[in-house]
C-alpha cells in the first residue's frame, strides 16, 4: 500500500513550443530502473509545450525529447484517487492498489461548459464525494442533443476546436485543464467521454484521433476511465427512425473502431476504455462493438421510462454478463425526475437489484444536473426544467452515496446473485420480490417497496414469513436491517440457523416482519 497520497507531475520545455507538431512524443526515464516511457506531450494556449507523468519529481531521471532537449519540472498536483491502469480479470475494478473499487458515478455531460462555473463545478464534485460518489461522467467538448459550436457547447467563450475545425482550440483546452483536475483533486475519477457519436460523420475520425491524443497528453496520467464515444452508432438526429437506421448505426459504429485503437495505442497509463451505446440499437458496449476484445469494462444504457424500465434492464445486465467476462455497470438509466418521474425510490431499486446481482457499481443521474439546466432553451429541457441547482438537492443521490458508503463498510468484493438464498424471491418475471447477492461472508437482500407489486395481487401475504434458506447449519448470524433512505440500522439482533440452514423472519405484522411496506435492506453475517 502506498503511504503517499498519488502525484502527477508537469514538466514544460524552456522556450517556444509551438513549433512542435501538436503531441510530441516525449522520451522519460524513470529514476530507479532507467525504463523509458515515451509519452504525448501537448502545447497549451500560451505556445508552451508541457508533458505530464505519473508521480513526483523524485521517480524521474530525465524527461527529455527525442532530440536531447530537456524540459524542466513545472508544478505538481496530489490527489486521493488511486486510479486504474489494469484490465480487469474479474467482474469487478480493482485500484492499482488491488482493492475493490465500487463504482458510484455521477452523469455531468455538460460539466466542462459555461453552464456551470468553476466555483460551483468544484462545490458539485466535493459534495458528491462526501456523499460517497467517486466517478463523474462528463463529454470532453463535443456534446449530446446540440451541434458544434452551439452557445450551450462552450467553455471561456470557445469550442473545443477553431470554428473551421481545423485545429484545436486551446483555449478551450487550458480551461478544461482546471475542471478535470479540480474534479480529481475533489476525489473524483472523471469518465471522460470523448465525442457524442454522430461527431464523426462531421470530423472525421483522423480529427477525432487527434482530439483524443490532446485528452492523452493532458489527463491519462490521471485517475481517470475513457469512454471513447456516447451513444455509439448514434447518427444525426434527424436521421434517427429513418427505414435504414440499423444500417447506418452499423456502420457508424465500425467508424469508431480506428479510433478506439489509436486510444489503446497512444495512452501510456493504459487507463480503462470503454463505450456509450444507444438504447436505439444497443443496451450494452458489447453488442455496439459486436464483441468485447475493445473493451476493458462494459457501460449499458437502457432508458428513461421509470417502472417501465426495471426488466430491461436486469435484462440486460444479466446479458451482458453472458457476454462479456469483463465489469458490467448501468452508465445511463432513468436519471432521477426525468420527463416527471423516476424519483428516489426507483434510483434505489435500480442501484440495489443491479449491484446484488453483480454489476461492478451503478451510474446516477437527475434531469437538471447533466445539461446544468437554466432556462427552456437548455440542451435536453423537453425532459424537464428543473434548475441543476435544484437537481443537485434531489435525494436519490445521498441515498445511493449512503448504500455505497454501507458496502464499502462491509468490504464489498463483488456481489454473487443469491437470489434463490430466500423461499420467496425475485426474478425477471418477479421483479417485485426480493433480489440477494453474497459478497465474502455477507447476504444482503433487497425488499422492494409493497407498491411495485402488481395490482391485482393487492395486500399479499407471501412474504408474511421471510425465509431465508442457504445457511450453514446450526450455525449464528448478525442480522440488521437497514432503511435505506437514511441508512440507519433500525434492528440488530443475533438469530441461529436451524437444522436444515433455514432462518425465518417473522412478526406480528400481518403482510411482513419488516418495519414498514417501504423498500428495507437485510443484511445477514456469519457470527465469529
Amino acid at each position: 500500500m502506498t503511504t503517499n497520497n498519488p502525484e502527477v507531475s508537469q514538466y514544460v520545455l524552456p522556450g517556444n513550443g509551438a513549433s512542435f507538431n501538436a503531441h510530441p512524443l516525449v522520451i522519460c526515464t524513470r529514476a530507479q530502473s532507467a525504463e523509458t516511457l515515451k509519452v504525448p506531450g501537448f502545447v497549451s494556449n500560451d505556445g508552451s509545450l508541457h508533458v505530464r507523468v505519473t508521480g513526483n519529481k523524485k521517480d524521474w531521471q530525465s524527461i527529455a525529447l527525442e532530440s536531447g532537449e530537456e524540459f524542466a519540472f513545472e508544478q505538481a498536483w496530489t490527489f486521493t484517487p488511486v486510479g486504474i491502469t489494469k484490465k480487469s480479470n474479474s467482474k469487478i475494478l480493482r485500484d492499482d492498489e488491488g482493492a475493490p473499487f465500487l463504482w458510484l458515478g455521477d452523469t455531468v455531460w455538460f460539466g466542462l461548459t459555461d453552464r456551470i462555473s468553476n466555483s460551483d463545478w468544484k462545490q458539485l464534485m466535493e459534495k458528491r464525494t462526501a456523499q460517497g460518489f467517486n466517478v463523474m461522467q462528463v463529454v470532453s467538448g463535443l456534446l449530446p442533443e446540440a451541434g458544434f459550436g452551439e452557445p450551450a457547447t462552450l467553455l471561456n467563450g470557445v469550442a473545443s476546436w477553431t470554428s473551421d475545425k481545423s485545429k484545436l482550440e486551446k483555449k478551450w483546452w487550458d480551461a478544461a485543464d482546471v475542471k478535470v483536475i479540480d474534479a480529481v483533486q475533489a476525489g473524483q475519477m472523471p469518465a471522460l467521454v470523448g465525442a457524442w457519436s454522430y461527431y464523426i460523420l462531421e470530423f472525421g475520425a483522423e480529427k477525432l484521433k487527434e482530439h483524443w491524443s490532446e485528452m492523452i497528453a493532458r489527463w491519462a496520467a490521471f485517475p481517470v476511465f475513457w469512454c471513447i464515444a456516447g451513444e455509439v452508432g448514434l447518427m444525426e438526429y434527424k436521421d434517427l427512425f429513418s427505414d435504414d437506421m440499423q444500417e447506418r448505426a452499423l456502420s457508424i459504429q465500425q467508424m469508431w473502431k480506428p479510433v478506439i485503437t489509436h486510444v489503446r495505442n497512444t495512452d501510456p497509463w493504459h487507463r480503462p476504455i470503454t463505450v456509450h451505446p444507444c438504447p436505439a440499437f444497443n443496451f450494452s458496449s458489447v453488442e455496439a462493438l459486436q464483441g468485447d476484445k475493445d473493451l476493458d469494462f462494459v457501460w449499458l444504457q437502457t432508458g428513461h421510462a421509470d417502472v417501465n424500465s426495471i426488466k430491461s434492464s436486469l435484462s440486460a445486465l444479466n446479458k451482458a454478463q453472458k457476454d462479456s467476462t469483463l465489469p458490467v455497470l448501468n452508465s445511463e438509466v432513468c436519471y432521477e425526475g426525468i420527463a416527471g418521474g423516476s424519483p428516489a425510490m426507483i434510483q434505489r431499486y435500480l442501484f440495489w437489484t443491479h449491484v446484488l446481482q453483480g454489476a461492478a457499481g451503478h451510474t446516477y443521474g437527475a434531469q437538471g444536473i447533466w445539461a446544468f439546466h437554466d432556462d427552456a432553451t437548455s440542451p435536453g429541457a423537453m425532459w424537464g426544467w428543473v434548475p441543476w441547482q435544484e437537481a443537485a438537492k434531489l435525494p436519490g443521490a445521498e441515498q445511493l452515496g449512503i448504500a455505497a458508503k454501507y458496502l464499502r463498510s462491509i468490504k464489498w468484493d463483488g456481489f454473487t446473485p443469491a437470489n434463490n438464498s430466500m423461499k420467496v424471491h425475485a426474478d425477471l418475471e418477479h421483479t417485485y420480490r426480493p433480489w440477494a447477492g453474497k459478497t465474502g461472508d455477507h447476504l444482503v437482500a433487497y425488499f422492494p417497496p409493497v407498491s411495485m407489486a402488481p395490482a391485482e395481487m393487492g395486500i399479499s401475504f407471501e412474504l408474511a414469513t421471510i425465509v431465508f434458506t442457504t445457511l450453514e447449519k446450526n450455525a449464528k448470524y448478525t442480522v440488521e436491517i437497514i432503511n435505506p433512505r437514511t441508512g440507519k440500522i433500525e434492528k440488530s439482533e443475533k438469530v441461529t440457523a436451524n437444522a436444515d440452514g433455514e432462518w425465518h423472519f417473522t412478526s406480528t405484522n400481518i403482510a411482513s416482519p419488516l418495519p414498514t411496506m417501504e423498500d428495507w435492506i437485510m443484511h445477514l453475517a456469519k457470527s465469529s
